[in-house]
């Protein structure tokens, strides 16, 4: 019998292995579904183009990985060949699988660029403060958003992660290894990376368990941080390192000699930076080629936080002279949309809710949070 139970744990294992790859495909096709049912609800045409350029990607990878899996998949059936009785058996027979492969008819969707939207580009260019709140004993730096709203704070004050609602409410605090500065989060895989450039590593927490995972080292004090092709690239003093989720240095990307305290990716895969101890520079973004290009000919001054929509257009934090500006993809321009008039104060960090309607700012020295509602020009 232990070749029929070979036999039975290896289809049992191969099956197992299929519907826990059906079940992730479900869960990512759960999420963006959610997503565009919380935009079509509450959100605008330019906030529905700009999750739909958003996710095109990550549709197309679930399109090919599910073809893939569609394609490997078989008929098995199983025979039983009887020796003969009359012999001295050590055997009563041999199993013998039969796999033919499967005739699913599967057709994919077509994704298509929404092209109707693309004369409007509307942007969250206006801004209603909608709460504000502190954290106590804390210096904020870098803010993470999940899709129902729930903030990761970094907090330069101590090793006390918060987590807070976008009232003000405390849900949960994690105990870190050290301060923390920038975070990038990747909800589909429940997962928050966070630097801690005091400890020249980097930290995953868990979403749901509110658990923190081991410190992985990297070759710098790490500052900024973000997502990109499913790696981590962090910015230290005068460079940018792609990393896999293990610390294994990827590619190092030069840049000015400061150290880099905000990244976002771009509409091309572009790094945009923030190097506030620069003073006054131009707006930047480097390509993975190592080329850096100046967005806009007007300087910027002390740029510490900044925030890519994904086409083209970029938000970014002045934080010695508490202003939030955009650089336009569409007019090439620079425009102030906030100022210290409407509560900005040593900010350090943003982010957008997953359907743009809510801007959040940090106040580093304050503790603060500013929570706007977003209207489009």
């Amino acid at each position: 019998m232990s070749e029929i139970d070979k036999l039975h744990t290896d289809l049992s294992n191969e099956a197992n292995d299929n519907l826990d790859k059906i079940s992730d495909q479900k869960q990512k096709i759960q999420n963006i579904t959610e997503q565009f049912e919380s935009v079509s609800k509450h959100g605008s045409e330019s906030q529905i183009f700009m999750l739909i350029n958003n996710v095109k990607e990550e549709l197309n990878c679930s399109v090919n990985d599910f073809q893939e899996l569609m394609s490997a998949q078989k008929d098995v059936s199983l025979s039983f060949e009887e020796f003969d009785s009359q012999a001295i058996m050590k055997s009563f027979g041999s199993v013998e699988i039969k796999e033919t492969s499967l005739d699913i008819n599967y057709k994919p969707f077509k994704l298509q660029q929404a092209q109707f939207l693309k004369h409007q580009r509307k942007l969250p260019t206006k801004f209603e403060l909608d709460v504000k709140f502190k954290v106590a004993a804390s210096y904020l730096v870098g803010i993470g958003v999940t899709k129902d709203n729930k903030l990761f704070l970094c907090n330069w004050n101590g090793s006390t992660l918060f987590v807070m609602s976008d009232k003000g409410k405390q849900l949960a605090t994690v105990q870190m290894d050290g301060k923390q500065w920038g975070i990038a989060m990747e909800e589909d895989k429940n997962t928050a990376w966070v630097t801690l450039p005091d400890q020249q590593s980097v930290q995953a927490v868990d979403l749901d368990t509110m658990k923190k995972g081991r410190l992985i080292k990297v070759p710098c004090t790490c500052y900024g941080i973000t997502i990109i092709d499913d790696q981590i690239a962090v910015g230290g003093d005068c460079k940018i390192y792609i990393l896999s989720k293990t610390g294994d240095v990827q590619k190092t990307l030069d840049v000015d000699l400061f150290a880099v305290f905000s990244i976002s990716v771009g509409q091309k895969h572009q790094l945009y930076y923030a190097q506030a101890d620069i003073g006054k520079s131009k707006l930047k973004y480097i390509g993975l080629d190592g080329t850096v290009t100046s967005v806009f000919i007007e300087d910027s001054h002390g740029v510490i936080g900044i925030n890519s929509d994904g086409i083209g257009n970029a938000y970014f934090l002045e934080c010695e002279d508490s202003n939030l500006k955009l650089f336009s993809f569409e007019d090439k321009s620079i425009k102030t949309l906030l100022t210290s008039a409407e509560g900005l104060n040593s900010p350090y960090g943003i982010a957008f809710s997953k359907d743009w309607s809510k801007l959040f700012i940090s106040n580093h020295t304050a503790g603060e949070i500013l929570v706007f509602l977003c209207n489009q020009k």
